[in-house]
């Protein structure tokens, strides 16, 4: 017992010095360093976890889109076509517009058009042809507008490229 009240007047520098703490001292550092590492990897895993549910959100939504793409496309062509009467036309357009609008409001636009320069990462030419009138590389037709979802390419743009 008397030993114990001796060490309890020592400063804590000749207390962390004894022989019989130094494994303690050792325990306690060894102890002390793997939950930083641990709550580091936590860290990192749900750093992780979140990019890929963004990622898988994302996925979903370009399927989703690219779906419905080719009904877009046959509006489209509705429109563009000779139609029974001015009412059935109205009609179509006005369907064409609200599907146009769900794809807006999902963040996804169309592109490709006369006139645009060609691009090989975003447009896929199926037609080449040599005309003096237009530029270097630039799209003549489109034949189906490309489709992007942020910096995602859903669907390249089918065209046909001047000189």
């Amino acid at each position: 017992m008397a030993k114990d009240k001796v060490k309890a007047d020592l400063p804590e520098e000749e207390i962390a010095q004894e022989p019989v703490l130094d494994p303690v001292v050792e325990e306690l550092k060894s102890t002390r360093d793997q939950l930083l590492r641990l709550a580091a990897e936590f860290d990192n895993f749900k750093k992780r976890s979140q990019r890929e549910k963004e990622e898988i959100y994302l996925n979903a939504r370009a399927a989703v889109l690219k779906a419905f793409l080719p009904v877009l496309d046959n509006f489209e062509r509705a429109v563009a076509a000779d139609s029974a009467g001015e009412d059935y036309a109205k009609g179509v357009e006005m369907i064409l517009a609200q599907f146009a609008g769900v794809f807006t409001s999902e963040g996804a636009e169309t592109y490709g058009a006369p006139g645009d320069p060609f691009d090989p990462n975003i447009h896929n030419a199926v037609m080449h042809i040599e005309n003096p009138d237009l530029g270097e590389n630039v799209i003549f037709d489109v034949y189906t507008r490309g489709c992007r979802l942020k910096d995602r390419i859903i669907r390249e743009a089918v065209v046909g490229v001047a000189n």
